[in-house]
């Protein structure tokens, strides 16, 4: 047989002991007939000297004799092994130049054996070679040389992948896999597809192996027969598709074995009992051999797929198509419904609904064993078709594998109109069906601006486009296969494990054992770093199609990048980076760790500060509040976060977006049963955090000063009035339980259980705040414990007056400027205060300093902030001050101003100056207000001169448009600021619509001229 160039080729090459330059020692005859026999391990002497120059002929002889006395598999193993020990060492001279024509000859030899058999005899030789050790090149020009017979490439990967049938984390077929690995891997060099891939994805392996065809097994019709819902294909793929063989080992999925089986599994295995109560070295030592696993049988997956994507168009359309459909046939564990046992997720309510079920005795006893419950849930997947939590889990990290290559400073070249696109829903399903942040109008206008984006137009084979699928398909596979599994682990798990610790030993330990198994999957370190390059990469993405490749901050008005994207993106990674944000962050030091570790903080904050900032961007104010808790979690956390906020572009616009989304949170709301407004009350408490952080510095007070002076006046008055409101109701809420609470002690003495002291207030999944199991305990015994729900709401009422106070000590000139406001924030708040804790109402709220203790209600650091904040204000504008107090005719008393003075004196409350100012106060207080009302009741004023709102005269009286109803304007602004509506229409208004009425108003102020009666702002015939 003649040698080809290829073999040419190889003939050329060195070993690597082989020196350049160097010319090899000549070597007699005799020697080289030696060394060809040793090599060649011949048991009987040739007939003739063995040379360079014969030795191929010899071998062809040879070899077709081996082939019809033992088969040709032997035959080209003795070839196979002729090559093998050329290249050992100390078998020959590693420079011996007779090598390279050697191998050259072997491989001339193989390739003639090989090519004169029939099909059949070429894949069972190819499975009989791979299973020896056959030099790499040896095996490839093999390989090379079977797949021109068209027969040969789907007959021989069908044989090797279905050998993987059945992988688990235990049994890996590694050597199956590699041989697998190895045949796929055969090609030309000067060619960029192979063969055995293409033979694949295509006819008839296309159907049998890589997307077998589904058909639905289970339909779900209504009355009318119709089909409302059906089986997806997801569970199918993964047991019945090559890819999903390579994908679907897990440490998760052990309710999908068979009792029998059970052993096998890693959650089988005896090493993971009793966890409750192992040490943690024990407990690590487990997690780090799992992870070792879980890596071994990821990175086959991820070299399995890196060679079908580069093999061309068509296997890597063909990657995209079956990754896209296994997503969709996860949305349905991705949404928030469907809880256990009726349905498949168990995180809804963290786990309590769970855990409620577990601890009932009506279900039966079938229901109240988790072992059951998550064979309910596998059933779930069988019966709908969904991938479990362990494919789920490795899809997605597979995902991960594919976005590395992506770079952060390329987020901005991702096409951010690829998902509306026409041919999108091949590769994303129901994606194009989510909502969106722009509206219809504006949807369709930057769908019809995308034509000219190559994003938009490219075809799905264009290579170019490859970027930005996996972005898409790895961004929407953190809400349908990351979040379900980050959720039941986190959230679920760790609280079944807990609150079935001491009453049900047996459940602990697999929520336990189930819950550590998840953490080792979700925090194993590489997965860790590649899932932080995708939240940096999402950030990026979202901060370039915000401001639209301008200036991020302040926000720029929101364009067709932004209309275009789904809040889902924004709402998962808010919620991924929640999850993963290290719940004991206070052991660190304040370091990043973790996920973080890999996250750049300047996109996360920048993108965070925009959305904050702009109703333009975000309209839901829930998801704005998420937003700031998230931010408030990462920069308390991690003091490098932190110091960000005094750097650009932050030190110039963290406060505007803090008064922003502090005002934008007052339309959240987390559920019809959410009559306290606590969850409002809980995006607060992070804006109020970040308040008080950032206006210790100098620069942040400045921008504060500056933008409440000027176009963020209106906003500020409208934040200070959400205040007040919210400070009065959560201490109205606090006072009103404890009233209740001493009701019902009475009765607790004949009543037992924990009903007695049943709260009716009722809260949605997510209303959670704090950090770890914890908090999450507080929140079901303040919906449980009147006590608790009291102790919840003093402590939020403290917290509110404590912003108040901080406001009035830095802004008191802005807030006297805003008289509506300002006389809210009096009359409603500090007199109304000061009339319930030391004026005749004290004694209502009277309890023992042990239970305030116990309450988280301090009533003396409250009194000193109101004392201290009519000082502040009082520096500012006292006569103005003065004459607002004075207006308030239902809260306002000397004598309880008279007994403020003296418990502040006996308490020591102010000191030196401060306590005199504060008596000066009182004093000339009390003067102006009897002179005041002295000249009041002497006039007969007119009703029209009355505010129809607060029946007091008015100073500048101003008309409703809807109602026709006339109210003093610092009222009416007050009122709008509170709801933005007509109080007596209930329409929608806004101050600019006021009609301001000229000649009521000059009638009135001469009215009070003649009378001696003082307006507010002032006399304008003075």
């Amino acid at each position: 047989m003649k040698r080809g160039p290829s073999q040419e080729r190889e003939s050329q090459v060195k070993r690597p002991k082989e020196m350049d330059g160097a010319a090899a020692p000549a070597i007699s005859a005799d020697k080289e007939h030696v060394m060809l026999v040793k090599v060649l391990q011949l048991t009987q002497q040739p007939a003739q000297k063995l040379s360079v120059s014969n030795v191929g002929e010899f071998l062809d002889n040879e070899a077709s004799r081996i082939a019809q006395q033992r088969g040709l598999e032997e035959a080209v193993m003795f070839l196979a092994q002729g090559w093998r020990r050329s290249e050992e060492g100390g078998v020959v001279p590693s420079t011996w130049d007779g090598i390279a024509p050697l191998q050259e000859a072997v491989q001339t030899a193989s390739l003639a054996l090989l090519l004169g058999a029939s099909s059949d005899q070429k894949v069972t030789l190819i499975l009989g070679l791979l299973n020896n050790r056959v030099p790499i090149r040896l095996m490839n020009e093999l390989l090379l040389a079977a797949a021109e017979d068209d027969a040969v490439p789907a007959v021989l990967v069908s044989r090797l992948a279905v050998q993987l049938k059945g992988r688990t984390l235990n049994d890996l077929r590694n050597q199956q896999f590699s041989q697998l690995i190895h045949v796929l891997r055969a090609k030309r060099p000067d060619k960029k597809d192979s063969k055995y891939v293409n033979a694949l994805v295509s006819s008839p392996l296309k159907e049998e192996l890589w997307k077998p065809p589904f058909e639905a097994k289970f339909v779900w019709r209504d009355k009318k027969k119709n089909v409302i819902a059906q089986q997806n294909e997801g569970l199918f793929l993964q047991e019945s598709s090559l890819l999903g063989w390579a994908l679907s080992p897990s440490a998760l999925d052990s309710a999908l074995v068979p009792p029998s089986k059970a052993h096998l599994t890693e959650a089988g295995s005896k090493e993971w009992d009793h966890l409750t109560r192992a040490t943690r070295g024990r407990v690590e030592g487990l997690q780090k051999g799992l992870q070792t696993k879980l890596a071994s049988s990821q990175d086959q997956a991820a070299e399995f797929v890196d060679i079908l994507l580069r093999a061309g168009d068509e296997p890597r359309v063909a990657v995209l198509e079956w990754l896209g459909a296994l997503i969709t046939t996860a949305e349905p564990r991705g949404k928030q419904g469907q809880p256990a046992p009726e349905g498949f997720n168990f995180w809804p309510q963290y786990g309590n609904h769970v855990i409620d079920c577990l601890q009932q005795q009506e279900p039966g006893a079938f229901e109240r064993s988790m072992n059951n419950l998550l064979l309910l849930q596998a059933i779930h997947a069988r019966l709908q078709g969904f991938p479990t939590s362990g494919m789920a889990l490795n899809t997605f990290t597979l995902l991960l594998h594919l976005c590395k290559p992506i770079k952060a400073e390329a987020a901005s070249s991702v096409s951010v109109f690829f998902p509306v696109r026409e041919d999108a829903q091949q590769l994303l399903g129901n994606y194009h069906k989510e909502a969106r942040f722009g509206e219809k109008e504006q949807i369709e206008a930057a769908t019809e601006s995308a034509k000219s984006d190559p994003g938009y137009t490219a075809p799905p084979s264009d290579k170019t486009l490859f970027k930005s699928q996996i972005f898409w398909l790895a961004t929407k596979g953190v809400g349908y296969l990351l979040m379900p599994v980050a959720k039941e682990s986190f959230h679920s798990w760790q609280n079944l494990a807990s609150a079935f610790y001491d009453k049900d030993r047996e459940i602990s330990d697999g929520a336990t054992r189930e819950f550590l198994i998840a953490e080792a999957a979700l925090k194993e370190p590489r997965f860790l770093e590649r899932l932080g390059h995708l939240v940096d990469l999402s950030f990026r993405f979202l901060q370039h199609a915000a401001a639209g490749g301008k200036q991020a901050l302040p926000p720029p008005a929101p364009g067709p990048t932004w209309h275009v994207l789904p809040s889902s993106v924004l709402e998962n990674v808010l919620e991924l980076c929640d999850i993963y944000r290290d719940r004991d962050r206070k052991k660190t030091g304040g370091i990043p760790t973790g996920l973080f570790t890999y996250v750049d903080p300047d996109p996360v904050l920048t993108t965070l500060c925009i959305v904050m900032a702009s109703e333009d961007h975000v309209r839901d104010p829930s998801l704005r509040g998420r937003a700031v808790k998230l931010l408030h979690r990462l920069c308390f956390g991690f003091r490098s976060w932190r110091d960000k906020l005094n750097h650009p572009p932050l030190d110039k616009h963290l406060i505007p977006c803090l008064v922003n989304v502090f005002i934008a949170v007052e339309k959240a709301i987390m559920s019809y049963y959410d009559l306290s407004y606590r969850y409002k009350y809980e995006l607060r408490v992070p804006v109020m955090d970040l308040f008080d952080l950032t206006l210790q510095t100098e620069g942040h007070r400045q921008v504060l000063d500056q933008f409440i002076r000027g176009e963020g006046n209106d906003k500020f008055l409208k934040l200070l009035t959400q205040l007040i409101n919210d400070s009065n109701s959560q201490i109205e809420e606090a006072i009103r339980t404890v009233k209740e609470f001493h009701d019902k002690q009475s009765q607790s003495a004949s009543s037992s259980g924990p009903s007695a002291q049943r709260h009716d207030e009722q809260v949605l999944d997510d209303d959670r705040t704090g950090d770890g199991d914890e908090a999450e305990d507080i929140y079901r015994r303040s919906r449980m414990n009147y006590k608790e729900h009291a102790k919840k709401y003093f402590g939020l009422a403290a917290r509110t007056w404590k912003q108040m106070w901080l406001l009035c000590k830095l802004c008191a000139p802005v807030i006297v400027e805003g008289r509506g406001t300002l006389e809210q924030l009096l009359h409603s708040s500090f007199d109304a205060q000061l009339h319930y804790l030391v004026g005749p109402e004290m004694k209502s709220i009277k309890a023992s300093p042990q239970e305030y203790d116990e309450l988280g209600f301090n009533p003396k650091e409250l009194i000193k902030q109101i004392v201290e904040s009519y000082l502040f204000l009082a520096k500012a504008n006292k006569a103005e001050v003065v004459r607002v107090v004075g207006k308030d005719e239902r809260y306002y008393s000397s004598k309880t101003f008279s007994k403020a003075c003296s418990f502040v004196r006996k308490y020591g409350l102010l000191q030196g100056s401060d306590l005199e100012d504060f008596e000066s106060f009182c004093k000339e207080l009390a003067d102006t207000v009897s002179a005041h009302r002295a000249a009041f009741d002497e006039a007969d004023i007119p009703t029209n001169y009355l505010c129809e709102l607060m029946a007091d005269i008015m100073s500048d009286p101003v008309m409703f448009p809807q109602s026709r109803k006339v109210a003093d304007r610092t009222i009416a602004l007050r009122v709008i600021m509170s709801s933005d509506r007509d109080p007596f229409a209930n329409t929608p208004v806004k101050v600019e619509e006021l009609i301001p009425m000229t000649e009521l108003k000059e009638e009135i102020h001469r009215f009070a001229k003649e009378k001696g009666i003082a307006l507010e702002g002032g006399n304008m015939f003075d």
